[in-house]
């Protein structure tokens, strides 16, 4: 049958965000900022800066 006013009972209501994707989320980003502080922290190694003193480098023998 047709019922011409579908919102009688009210608009359906979310129910949100399921917890295990909420927590899913969080995970990700504390590790996401982990990762990007290791890569952070690791990068001050093996590297010469200013780029025009790297040719002074001592390769080998």
């Amino acid at each position: 049958m047709y019922d011409p006013n579908p919102y009688k009972h009210g608009i359906p209501v979310s129910a949100g965000i399921p917890p295990i994707i909420r927590w899913s989320g969080i995970i990700g980003l504390i590790a996401i900022f982990c990762v990007v502080g290791i890569v952070i922290a690791s990068s001050r190694y093996g590297h010469v800066w200013p780029s025009a003193d790297s040719t002074h480098i001592k390769l080998g023998s």
